[in-house]
């Protein structure tokens, strides 16, 4: 496994955040950030990250304000406090991340791997930082609303959305997912947020559409979407729905059961897991690739 280089690096308003680097043994075919799925910490990624490397490419993994690794001591016990939402970490801490992936490749464009959050960090952060990419590779990635998720995700979700949510999130001052085993700890204003998103049949772009529309039409990267059927969050339908919005950037689909990919399951994290590596790893590297 390539070992991964672990750095401190600050967002765009000067809070300081964790990232791993992981470089090849020659000149790189391309710089690669991995920007991560909701509640998911970058370490999560190593595996898929150092197999990159190998491969040839510069790969930078991240966590955003607050998780994994960027969590400072203070809010080790409680995120109350932390003044971050969704579109705070697209537009500071994703766009900081981008920016140095970038300077890293002496200042051309890079590709992102985006795991479902991930993928939406690329399509609202800011039109400077999207004209730094080049080229997505969106796994696992769609609309959020929740009367469009799989049925089992649909039946968890009046408990997260409308219970435990508006409830916890006000009286603690941060949504206690870890505890619930619900996504995961999340600031206050990332998940009052989420939750209008998440409420809103057209999602972040119909429950906020001057925040969002306009980061969604200056997108002009490329996307390669992996869909997989099995997904027990995100559908097809919803991956979908998120690419109809994005009219500037040209997108095409890879569904795939996990039959195709030599699995038993891959789901909504599986394309990230070892076992994806003979089959799907390869399929990605090359949508990266272009």
């Amino acid at each position: 496994m390539t070992q991964a280089q672990t750095f401190i690096f600050k967002a765009a308003d000067g809070t300081p955040l964790a990232g791993a680097l992981f470089e090849p043994s020659g000149q790189p075919l391309s710089a690669v950030l991995i920007a991560g799925a909701l509640g998911v910490h970058q370490s999560f990624y190593t595996s898929f990250a150092s197999w990159l490397a190998r491969r040839g490419h510069l790969v930078m993994s991240f966590d955003v304000r607050g998780m994994g690794a960027s969590r400072q001591p203070k809010y080790r016990h409680s995120l109350k406090g932390l003044d971050i939402d969704m579109l705070g970490w697209a537009r500071l801490d994703f766009a900081a991340a981008v920016q140095h992936v970038a300077l890293l490749n002496g200042g051309a464009q890079i590709a992102v791997v985006g795991h479902s959050l991930g993928m939406h960090h690329a399509a609202m952060t800011d039109a400077a930082t999207q004209a730094c990419i080049n080229r997505v590779v969106s796994v696992a990635a769609g609309s959020g609303y929740w009367k469009d998720w799989v049925p089992r995700a649909r039946r968890a979700a009046p408990l997260m959305l409308h219970l435990a949510g508006p409830l916890l999130t006000p009286l603690l001052g941060y949504f206690p997912g870890k505890r619930l085993g619900l996504v995961g700890d999340l600031p206050a204003p990332v998940m009052r947020q989420w939750s209008r998103w998440c409420k809103h049949p057209e999602f972040a772009w119909g429950a906020e559409p001057d925040k969002v529309l306009p980061s969604l039409q200056s997108a002009r990267f490329a996307i390669t979407a992996f869909s997989f059927s099995d997904d027990e969050a995100i559908p097809l339908a919803c991956t979908q729905k998120l690419l109809a919005v994005l009219p500037n950037a040209p997108s095409q689909f890879r569904v795939m059961s996990p039959r195709d990919a030599g699995l038993a399951t891959i789901g909504h994290v599986g394309a990230f897991r070892r076992g994806a590596e003979p089959v799907l790893w390869p399929m990605m590297e090359a949508s990266l690739l272009g």
